[in-house]
């Protein structure tokens, strides 16, 4: 097996008023045959993490979950409000992520009960082998012992119920796959937030095209060109689905590791929070950006339900972060994985317990809210950086990969 460096997917992010074109790629997408095929491959490679299953149904499960999957999240993307984060929004909501946040889930804190949240800088991202990121493809024999680091850089969700999809043909059983935890049915009383998450298409684009990446099913080369050039013919949508989990309604978070989904998922929700502070902090500003009659009527056609306008998320004036600072962090990051903000906020935000309803809180019959509260540096202007928290940066990247 020959070794190689696979040069890691970049991520160029679109202009936010795309943002609607981009959702109407990944319609298209979810009608199409490819991708109930790919669904089905990764699903046969043991990626999936939430399986639907229908006993006693007379066809292949993989088949049956694909469809069902393929179909939830092409209705899910057309209820979705779309949201745009800035690079300072993104950098803002991975700091204040750096502590887990301390509520327990609500369904009120999405912007929207469904949306669409792309980033400008990825949120987080993971490392593979080769063999493992080809594993939904159909002709799929690895012939390079390398890795690829793969960001994730947007996240489509919705109110979710075991009893969301409804079949003519028997019933949906729901099951979760969670490392250490096994295979577990999904119980029908449960209530959460479902989260897709997406990584850019084309994993293998910075490669030389006549780098071998694999076998083909007849014995032939597959190259990096070929890949490329079959994702080009196939109409591959911007987006690729990467992989899902679901936020329980009333559980806490919990400490998350790097390059998981518990991470991802602070930093979404976190994002969430600081949208939705409108007190004295006032974190983010919003501008709102209308879709073109053309493509209303497009979106018509496709069944789009939401309404099409891109709210662009910025950190608010009052707390952006210097031009000069921010340039600092750009040119520390290496746009395949979460970006670098020391620069921006050299002591993150944290997080402050609030009692929603003070008069109830000794019986015990009350909701409690975080509030972000902007960090400090200790110490006169003139002296060293003294900071009064520890900020863990997780943005290692593979050796290899400069």
């Amino acid at each position: 097996m020959t070794q190689t460096t696979a040069a890691p997917t970049q991520w160029n992010p679109p202009d936010p008023k795309q943002l609607p074109e981009l959702r109407s790629e990944l319609l298209d997408h979810y009608d199409s045959e490819p991708a109930m095929l790919s669904m089905r491959e990764a699903l046969r490679a043991g990626r999936g993490v939430i399986i639907p299953a229908v006993p006693g149904l007379d066809a292949e499960p993989a088949a049956v979950a694909a469809q069902i999957l393929v179909g939830s999240e092409r209705h899910r993307l057309s209820d979705a409000h779309l949201y745009y984060a800035t690079a300072d929004m993104t950098a803002l909501a991975l700091a204040a992520a750096a502590t887990p946040p301390r509520e327990k889930v609500s369904l009120d804190r999405p912007p929207a009960e469904s949306g669409l949240i792309v980033f400008a800088e990825p949120i987080g991202g993971y490392v593979e082998d080769v063999g493992a990121a080809l594993a939904s493809t159909l002709a799929a024999r690895p012939g390079v012992d390398a890795k690829v680091t793969t960001p994730i850089v947007a996240v489509s969700w919705s109110r979710w119920t075991p009893d969301a999809v409804q079949l003519d043909q028997g019933t949906v059983r729901w099951f979760w796959k969670r490392p250490g935890h096994g295979v577990s049915q999904i119980p029908p009383r449960y209530r959460g937030l479902w989260l897709t998450f997406y990584s850019p298409s084309g994993l293998f684009s910075g490669l030389a095209p006549d780098t071998v990446i694999g076998t083909m099913a007849d014995g032939s080369a597959m190259t990096a060109g070929i890949m490329t050039s079959q994702r080009g013919h196939m109409s591959t949508p911007t987006l690729n689905w990467d992989n899902e989990t679901m936020l329980a309604e009333g559980v806490g978070f919990t400490d998350a590791r790097p390059d998981t989904t518990d991470a991802w998922t602070h930093v979404l929700y976190t994002a969430w929070q600081l949208m939705a502070d409108g007190g004295r902090t006032r974190w983010t500003e919003t501008e709102q950006i209308p879709r073109p009659r053309a493509g209303a009527k497009r979106d018509a056609r496709q069944g789009v339900t939401a309404p099409a306008t891109v709210h662009v998320v910025n950190v608010h004036t009052t707390r952006r972060p210097p031009r000069q600072r921010a340039a600092e962090d750009a040119a520390a990051s290496t746009g395949r994985r979460e970006p670098q903000w020391s620069c921006r906020w050299p002591v993150s935000p944290h997080r402050r317990d609030h009692c929603m309803n003070p008069a109830r809180h000794a019986e015990g019959d009350c909701r409690h809210e975080d509030r972000l509260i902007p960090g400090y540096v200790k110490g006169p202007d003139d002296k060293p950086l003294k900071t009064g928290t520890t900020v863990h940066l997780w943005d290692h990247q593979p050796g290899d990969q400069t």
